[in-house]
């Protein structure tokens, strides 16, 4: 993609109308400067972070020249003198206009106190002439270019959002000017409040992992026909319809039309087996099928059932998703059914999932919001008595990108399971990997006739070591 900055605008959108561009403020920004340098100047440096704020030549030179002060001396020893005496010392005195210029700009203003609103006005002006660059690079773009049309697209995207937050204020700050909201979270978090911890699973994992929490992403790895699809519908369900989060799932195994319904009879716990065999009461079909409608009817979940998507398609659905709906959780079902884009046409398979598991971080930390990504586990792990962290499909990078790692597993269904269904079938979700807590064992029972898992009991990291220290 060509340079989108503002001095590189083509003629394509501009035309003969003048650039936007607010002169005047930057005089007053300059002047607020030389006015009060020891006040000003760390504020202004903060949010015009470079000379390609302002469009005036002159105002662009005097910037630059303040800001290398700045760097070299503290604000209370730089005046209209020293800036003079630097400016002239480079060559760049008369090209601003000289002494009498820097005289002019210095009166201005006759106080400070409009700082911010001046600020305002240029960092405003400047992200204008960079759309107006983008847009006009992105035609010219389109017309040349014979790439993958996918890729300038995600481009475009990610310049404009680069664009809008150019006025978010990211300043520096200590550890003591942190200290006091540190603490106040290690009180919440001690009290439980939901400002600090993440979307609750409805499972006893929260109490390890806390929740699924902003930017995270999360691996749940299991062997084909273990119920990784069911648990994860189940955490989404939880997080919609008990609490009302919008979440997204992208389904590239199942169509929506199959989603919807086992999030139905999941929801009624009503077996799919006795609707089509017509064995349900007037009033299961009245009570528990029209209620579990009316709840998820009600409930924020957002499905997008395009098969084979790749990590471009994904960003830009998942973008809209956050944009339209504000979704804050999305479930990619599953890795190993995404397509790589932009790989390497002779890399392997190993390095297009290792590609695809780092746009999909990126993903997560872009749109800060957690994303809980369905993997297959090898064959291997049908072999030990529990799969572990090595069994992961077709690359360790899997492991390497994810903040947490559950593992899924669970006898399979045999005759006498069937016949004691009412029971459930014992299973386990190992937290083999918890970047920011602790690893263990969580044990569930899972109900086929309803495809749902429900909490049984907690298990320690000591018996879950001997799995971890593989």
């Amino acid at each position: 993609m060509p340079n989108s900055s503002p001095e590189n605008i083509g003629p394509l959108l501009v035309g003969d109308k003048p650039l936007p561009q607010s002169i005047e403020s930057e005089k007053a920004v300059i002047s607020c400067l030389l006015l009060d340098p020891a006040e000003t100047m760390d504020l202004v440096f903060s949010k015009i972070i470079s000379e390609k704020y302002f469009l005036n030549s002159a105002h662009k030179k005097i910037f630059a020249c303040l800001a290398e002060m700045r760097n070299d001396m503290i604000p209370g020893v730089i005046d209209i003198v020293t800036l003079t005496d630097k400016l002239n010392g480079s060559g760049a005195l008369s090209q601003i206009g000289g002494e009498e210029y820097l005289n002019y700009l210095l009166n201005v203003v006759p106080t400070t106190a409009n700082i911010d609103k001046y600020i305002e006005s240029v960092i405003n002006a400047y992200m204008l002439r960079s759309l107006i660059s983008t847009c006009s690079n992105i035609v010219g773009e389109c017309y040349d270019s014979s790439g993958n049309v996918l890729e300038i697209i995600d481009l475009v995207e990610r310049q404009v959002l680069s664009i809008t937050e150019m006025n978010i204020d990211a300043s520096t700050l200590s550890v003591g000017e942190l200290m006091k909201d540190a603490i106040k979270h290690l009180q919440d978090l001690s009290q439980k409040k939901s400002s600090t911890i993440g979307l609750p699973t409805g499972y006893d994992i929260d109490s390890k992992i806390t929740g699924l929490k902003p930017g995270e992403l999360i691996v749940l790895a299991a062997r084909p026909s273990i119920g990784k699809t069911a648990f994860a519908l189940d955490i989404m369900r939880n997080i919609s319809v008990k609490h009302g989060k919008p979440a997204g799932i992208f389904s590239l195994e199942m169509g929506n039309h199959q989603i919807v319904l086992r999030l139905l009879c999941s929801e009624a716990q009503i077996n799919l087996k006795d609707v089509r065999d017509g064995k349900l009461s007037n009033a299961q079909w009245a009570n528990d099928i029209m209620g579990a409608g009316d709840r998820l009817r009600a409930a924020p979940i957002y499905i997008d059932d395009t098969p084979q998507l790749s990590s471009l398609e994904l960003r830009q659905k998942a973008r809209r998703m956050k944009q339209d709906f504000d979704i804050q959780v999305i479930i990619i079902d599953y890795l190993q059914l995404m397509k790589s884009v932009g790989a390497n046409k002779s890399a392997s398979r190993e390095q297009e999932v290792a590609k695809l598991t780092a746009d999909i971080k990126s993903l997560a930390k872009e749109l800060n919001i957690p994303i809980l990504l369905l993997c297959q586990l090898n064959r291997q792990a049908e072999q030990g008595d529990q799969p572990k962290l090595s069994h992961l499909r077709e690359s360790g990078a899997i492991e390497q990108d994810a903040d947490i790692v559950m593992l899924l597993h669970r006898k399979r269904e045999t005759e006498s399971e069937q016949e004691n269904e009412e029971e459930g079938i014992e299973s386990k979700l190992i937290i083999a990997k918890n970047r920011n807590g602790e690893t263990g064992i969580v044990n569930l029972v899972f109900k086929p006739q309803w495809t749902r898992f429900f909490n049984q009991s907690y298990v320690s990291d000591s018996d879950v070591a001997s799995m971890t220290n593989y």
